[in-house]
């Protein structure tokens, strides 16, 4: 009797497992998906972001009741990206089928079903009530859990760039100001973008990056020399997980203020080899003039003037046999001026 007994409650447990499975709702919600065409391909907007719908559909869960999620691809099967806190994330979305409403015959009682005797109803009734405080629990932590899970996944589909995006305006104005000794100021006009790139050089062929990205509109640019002509250029540029975008540039020019202070000048003068042949070298710095005489063998010559000068002075140098001249403004200590051939002019340079 005691084998017969244990067999009948344990069918009664069986069953009932099997109605609660039969009836229990399936996990439909609101939420956000990617939308495609009719080839199955990802849609955009102009801006090369993903459109996204809100839809209601069954959230397919893992045997922990947790929501599973895909990550979206594109056409080509690539992870589709965006940009959270500057940094590259991939785009996901839930993993859905396709709403439906239970039908009768998945909840509707089997009448062949056998019924467990009174003997055994009270102990199934408290061991189920425990099963379901434990579930309800459980599905409570879930669902916090969920929650979060759903924010993040919503953050992550709201855009998601997918094109190289356009370049945009050229700053309209690029200004210096606040001239320096050895600094400057430049501005230049807000366009719509994600950042500027600023660059400098003193040839204006040659250019070094200031700033590779920057917000701002305005830059103090340190360090330059002083009396010295330098070349400055600003572009906008816009950027996401396809590529970067430029505007033309936008340039200015600005020769910074010169060192008025006094100082000796030390000039290295750079001869032709002309088989040791002596010359005349007629050195002008202002109202002064020196000469010396010089032997052209090809090696430098190096003159410093008995006194002090101040701020810009204009120096002129030539040979007197050969005829070789060169002239220089500057406002520095040390200067380099080539004799080998010809006439130069130079200004605001010192090598």
């Amino acid at each position: 009797m005691k084998k017969k007994g244990f067999i009948f409650v344990l069918s009664a447990i069986v069953i009932i497992s099997s109605l609660v499975a039969c009836t229990q709702k399936p996990n439909v919600e609101k939420v956000t998906q990617a939308v495609t065409d009719e080839n199955g391909e990802l849609v955009t907007n102009k801006d090369g972001e993903l459109v996204t719908e809100e839809l209601e559909a069954e959230v397919v869960t893992d045997e922990k009741g947790n929501t599973v999620t895909e990550v979206v691809t594109d056409k080509e099967g690539k992870p589709v990206t965006t940009v959270i806190n500057d940094e590259y994330v991939n785009v996901t979305q839930a993993v859905t089928s396709p709403a439906n409403k239970p039908s009768d015959s998945s909840t509707k009682k089997d009448d062949t079903t056998k019924k467990p005797d009174k003997s055994t109803e009270k102990d199934d009734k408290d061991s189920k009530d425990k099963d379901d405080k434990d579930k309800d629990d459980k599905d409570s932590k879930d669902k916090d859990e969920k929650d979060k899970d759903d924010k993040d996944k919503e953050e992550t589909t709201t855009k998601a760039p997918i094109k190289k995006p356009e370049a945009p305006a050229k700053p309209a104005k690029l200004s210096v100001s606040d001239i320096k000794e050895n600094s400057v100021k430049l501005t230049w006009s807000k366009v719509k973008c994600k950042g500027y790139q600023v660059q400098y050089s003193q040839d204006g062929t040659n250019y070094e990056y200031l700033k590779k990205s920057t917000t701002a509109t305005s830059l103090t640019v340190d360090g330059l020399e002083s009396y010295t002509k330098y070349y400055f250029r600003v572009r906008a540029y816009n950027k996401n997980n396809a590529g970067t975008s430029v505007s033309k540039w936008a340039k200015a020019t600005a020769t910074t203020d010169a060192d008025e202070s006094s100082r000796y000048i030390t000039i290295e003068f750079l001869l032709s080899a002309k088989g040791n042949l002596e010359d005349t070298l007629i050195i002008k710095i202002g109202n002064d003039k020196y000469e010396e005489k010089v032997n052209l063998d090809g090696k430098p010559f190096t003159f410093k003037t008995p006194k002090k000068y101040k701020g810009i002075v204009k120096i002129e140098a030539s040979l007197k046999d050969t005829g070789s001249a060169a002239q220089v403004k500057t406002d520095k200590d040390f200067i380099t001026i080539d004799l080998t051939s010809g006439i130069y002019t130079f200004e605001g340079e010192d090598d």
